[in-house]
C-alpha cells in the first residue's frame, strides 16, 4: 500500500516544484539563510499540494488511464488504491499542504488554493478543450513563481513571469505531441482533447515557440534593468546553454522520438542534465561570484 501511495503522487514530478527557488535565486539572495529557510517550506507546501493534484486528477482520469500502454498501471487505473480511499489521501494532501503554507504566510495559503482551484477545473473542464489546456497547465508553474515570490518578498520580474510561461508552453505541448503522436499510430485516443491538435500543427507551434523564448531570454539578459538588477553585463554568455538545451529538447522528440514525459527526460537524458547543470553553474558564477 505505502508503494502505492508513493506512485499515486509522482514524486518524481516534484522536481516541476523547484520553479519555487527561482525568484530568489535570480534575485541573488540564495545565500540568505532565513530566505532559503523560508523558500525551502513553500517547496515543501507546494510538493504536498501538486501531490493532492495529482491524486485527484487520477480519480477522474481512471477510465482513459486504462487504455494506455504505461498510465495503465498507475495505483488507482490498476485497482491497487480505491477512489474512496483516494479522495481521502487528497484531503489530507491538500490540508497539510494549507497548514504547512500557513507557517510562512497568508499569501501563500492563498496560491495554493488558487493553485489547487485552477487544477480542479482543468480536470473537471478546461483538459478537454485543445490550446486552452496546455495554457492552463503552464500557469500553474507561473504560480509556482508566485509562491517562491511571496515566500521570500521577491519582487518578480516581468522576465522571469514571461520566459516561465513560454518555456513551460513548450515542455507541456511536448508531452501533449506524445499523446498526439500515439494516437496517429494506432489510432487509440489517449485524451479527447488530442482530436484538436495533429502532429504537424504542434511542431510547428513548438518550434515557433522555441524561437520566440531565445529571443526573449537573449532580450532578458541584456535588458538595462537585468545588468542592473545582476550587476553584470555578462549573463549574455549564459544564452549559449539555453540554445543548446532547447535543441537537445526538440531532438529528442522530433529525431529520436522519445515518448516519456518532460521530467522523465530531464531526469534519464545525460546531455540535458549536463547542460541543465552548465547553465546553473555559469549563471551562478556571473551572479553570485563575480
Amino acid at each position: 500500500m505505502i508503494k502505492a501511495i508513493i506512485n499515486l503522487i509522482k514524486p518524481d514530478h516534484f522536481v516541476k516544484n523547484l520553479f519555487v527557488m527561482l525568484p530568489l535565486f535570480f534575485a541573488g539572495q540564495f545565500t540568505e539563510s532565513d530566505l532559503v529557510f523560508q523558500v525551502l517550506i513553500a517547496f515543501g507546501a507546494f510538493c504536498l499540494m501538486a501531490a493532492s493534484v495529482y491524486v485527484f486528477n487520477d480519480i477522474h482520469d481512471v477510465t482513459e488511464d486504462r487504455k494506455h500502454p504505461q498510465k495503465k498501471m498507475r495505483p488507482i487505473a490498476a485497482g491497487l488504491i480505491t477512489p474512496a480511499f483516494a479522495y481521502l489521501l487528497d484531503f489530507i494532501f491538500t490540508i497539510a499542504a494549507l497548514a504547512v503554507a500557513y507557517l510562512v504566510n497568508m499569501q501563500l495559503v492563498w496560491v495554493l488554493l488558487i493553485y489547487k482551484g485552477l487544477n480542479i477545473l482543468y480536470t473537471l473542464v478546461f483538459k478537454s478543450i485543445a490550446i486552452l489546456d496546455v495554457m492552463i497547465l503552464s500557469l500553474g508553474f507561473v504560480l509556482r513563481l508566485y509562491a517562491g515570490a511571496v515566500s521570500t518578498g521577491v519582487v518578480l520580474s516581468v522576465w522571469i513571469i514571461v520566459m516561465t510561461f513560454l518555456l513551460s508552453l513548450l515542455i507541456v505541448l511536448g508531452k501533449r505531441r506524445t499523446d498526439v503522436i500515439f494516437f496517429e499510430e494506432n489510432n487509440v485516443i489517449l485524451r479527447k482533447v488530442v482530436n484538436g491538435y495533429n502532429s504537424v500543427f504542434l511542431n510547428n507551434i513548438m518550434v515557433m515557440l522555441s524561437s520566440i523564448i531565445v529571443v526573449a531570454y537573449i532580450m532578458y539578459t541584456v535588458a538595462p534593468e537585468s545588468i542592473a538588477r545582476m550587476n553584470t553585463e555578462y549573463l549574455f554568455v549564459t544564452v549559449f546553454w539555453v540554445i543548446a538545451g532547447i535543441l537537445r529538447y526538440l531532438q529528442l522528440l522530433f529525431v529520436k522520438h522519445e515518448k516519456d514525459s518532460p521530467v522523465r527526460l530531464l531526469l534519464k537524458d545525460h546531455p540535458l542534465k549536463l547542460i541543465l547543470l552548465l547553465w546553473g553553474l555559469n549563471f551562478v558564477y556571473f551572479r553570485y561570484l563575480m
